[in-house]
């Protein structure tokens, strides 16, 4: 009875100290370092005093990295230490990727402007673009001190070609159906020579987290679980688990900071500094400021939200919901943080997905008549999504991609965007059906319902989320499918789940489905405008573009004329001309569209900053991955204090 005693006192005193309210960056904030003349953090200082690592100079390259911070927000270098709290959605860490797992050999300029030096010091192409040579910075070195040389690419591309591995050499690397060839000449040199012009290949190696992470392969560590360097193994399947750089905290690593523990699955991960981190800031002191980041796996909405207010997150990018806003700007002062407000750029939430490629030859005829596709826009309440689903808050519209998008930044590009917006963006019943009229959709059955050419009730089925995983998609597609009914259309809701959804979607299995839109960069995300990838609202055309021809449907009328436009970006040098290439493909989407609906769009990113936490943008982008943000915005400038 004694000993139960004592464990319950325990237990309610350890429930006290957690109930405090008192956040751990607020404890012995003051004890941190704050010299800003020191060049690298204590705690590595430490270790280089007691001869377990080399000096700074021989940790950092012979030009390293200068961190930009041209945005407002940034304040000044910060002090050393400390510990980053949040938390991640998904035990893939694809939110902490984007935060800090971004070492591109090119990147993505903060404003999306253009692209600047990353691992790369600078390339250049031959004079008809069909060779790009790249020069890696001299003495870079992965997270356990090994050199990163030209072998780690061309180590990723072996693994490409070799067809016992799950890689397929990248659609950037084809020309023509020809695969591009890989040359090293030395240590800091990687020559890729294709066979025509390919002038969009720095953009895709500077594209969002999901290639730079695949091509930097640390060849020294990966080899011991290669069938190839090592007989004890058959095939790849270690391999390819070894090699995940958010689960094994023995893979060396870019970035910032490297994985120290990874448990439960992921459920709590923690990440230390990189001692040998290649990027500085402009005094040249080693970054990053921040010694540690601990983050948890909270996939229920709710427990984020409470996370939030209690002042237990310093500094959390994405994860919140739109619909908790009125609940984090009250609880600002009590959980001392502030809320921003970042655009997502998102021009649809959701965009309605037409299969043009519908497994049903019947809907698939009505389907590539643009007035069936006209009238089911015009049958969209998209004022009531925007009231029911979004309080609000968002901006009816048609189904686009990102207004702030590099193609539309001048005068003639914004007024393009502008009436793209407004294609096919209005709820007018009457218009639909007499579009449906004229079409010959006029018998109907005893329950008022359209017949199709061959007899059969005109029936769509749309694929929705279901409300637990997607509440404002889920109470749309109610919406939308009470609209449709009203032109006569059965529309019948599926909710599979979340796998088969994105599964249906990628095999075209489906008539109508959803997915939020939004992307800056056309020219390496092309799919919501240019058929290039089996998904979206071009399933089986995208398979036949990305296999050469070899599987899907071939592309016809406007499907043909838009791929011919993204083969003409692709051959283009000039940039601006390739930006106008961009456009003649949104004026097809506006004069022979609409190829997926609109409703609505615009919605804020919301951002959770720590009182204590310093050097973040108090605006940016969030939304389109392709762009890689914030992590172009070197988060490992941020500091605790």
């Amino acid at each position: 009875m004694k000993i139960l005693n004592i464990s319950l006192l325990f237990v309610i005193i350890i429930s006290i100290a957690a109930c405090s309210g008192k956040p751990e960056t607020e404890i012995g904030l003051s004890a941190y370092p704050s010299d800003t003349t020191a060049k690298e953090a204590p705690m590595l200082a430490k270790l280089v005093a007691e001869g377990k690592l080399p000096p700074l100079k021989e940790r950092l390259p012979e030009e390293p990295l200068v961190a930009s911070h041209d945005f407002d927000g940034y304040e000044r270098p910060g002090p050393y230490g400390g510990t980053w709290h949040r938390f991640h959605t998904s035990p893939d860490l694809g939110t902490w990727k984007m935060v800090a797992g971004y070492a591109p050999l090119i990147r993505w300029k903060f404003d999306c402007t253009g692209l600047e030096p990353g691992l790369a010091k600078s390339w250049e192409f031959n004079e008809d673009g069909s060779v790009l040579t790249i020069h890696l910075r001299k003495g870079v070195k992965w997270s356990d001190g090994h050199p990163f040389t030209s072998e780690s690419f061309a180590f990723y591309y072996e693994l490409c070609l070799d067809e016992r591995h799950q890689y397929n050499p990248p659609v950037w690397c084809l020309v023509d159906g020809k695969r591009m060839e890989v040359e090293t000449p030395d240590d800091y040199t990687i020559v890729m020579k294709f066979a025509g012009p390919n002038w969009l290949v720095p953009l895709w190696l500077a594209t969002g987290f999901w290639w730079c992470n695949i091509y930097n392969i640390p060849k020294h560590y990966m080899i011991q679980f290669h069938p190839d360097y090592n007989p004890e193994y058959k095939d790849f399947i270690v391999f390819e688990k070894k090699n995940l750089p958010h689960q094994n905290p023995e893979r060396p690593t870019l970035w910032p900071w490297r994985i120290a523990r990874y448990e439960g699955g992921g459920y709590r991960v923690e990440l230390e500094r990189n001692p040998y981190y290649y990027v500085v800031d402009d005094l040249g002191r080693q970054l990053p400021y921040i010694d540690r980041v601990k983050t948890s796996l909270v996939p229920e909405p709710q427990v984020r939200v409470l996370k939030v207010l209690a002042g237990e997150v310093d500094c959390q990018y994405r994860g919140m919901e739109l619909q908790d806003l009125s609940l984090y700007l009250k609880g600002q002062k009590r959980g001392r943080y502030k809320v921003r407000k970042w655009e997502s750029t998102a021009g649809a939430q959701p965009a309605i997905l037409v299969n043009w490629t519908d497994p049903d030859p019947v809907l698939r005829k009505l389907i590539r008549d643009q007035r069936f596709r006209k009238a089911l826009a015009l049958g969209i309440d998209r004022e009531r999504c925007n009231e029911i689903a979004w309080r609000g808050l968002l901006q009816p519209q048609a189904a686009t991609t990102s207004q702030e998008g590099w193609h539309f930044a001048d005068a003639a590009g914004q007024a393009l965007f502008e009436e793209w917006k407004r294609a096919d963006a209005d709820f007018d019943l009457e218009r639909a059906n007499a579009l449906l009229d004229e079409m010959g959709l006029t018998k109907r059955d005893k329950e008022g319902y359209r017949l199709r050419p061959d007899g059969k009730r005109l029936t769509i089925v749309m694929d929705v989320p279901g409300s637990k995983l997607n509440r404002q998609e889920n109470d749309q597609g109610l919406i939308i499918a009470e609209g449709w009914r009203k032109l006569g259309i059965d529309a019948v809701l599926h909710t599979p789940p979340g796998a088969e959804l994105g599964l249906r979607r990628t095999l075209g299995e489906f008539t109508i489905s959803m997915h939020g839109e939004a992307e800056m960069d056309l020219f390496t995300y092309p799919d919501w405008v240019f058929p290039t990838l089996p998904k979206y609202w071009h399933p089986k055309v995208g398979k036949w573009y990305e296999t050469g021809g070899k599987e899907g449907e071939p592309p016809t009328g406007p499907m043909k004329k838009l791929l011919d436009l993204y083969d003409a970006i692709k051959r283009e040098k000039d940039l601006q001309k390739r930006h106008q290439y961009v456009r003649d493909a949104v004026r097809i989407h506006i004069e022979e569209g609409p190829f997926h609906l609109g409703t609505v769009a615009r919605s804020p990113s919301l951002i959770v900053v720590g009182n204590h936490f310093h050097n973040v943008p108090k605006d940016g982008i969030l939304g389109p991955w392709a762009i890689a943000t914030p992590a172009t915005s070197f988060p490992e400038q941020c500091f605790i204090k």
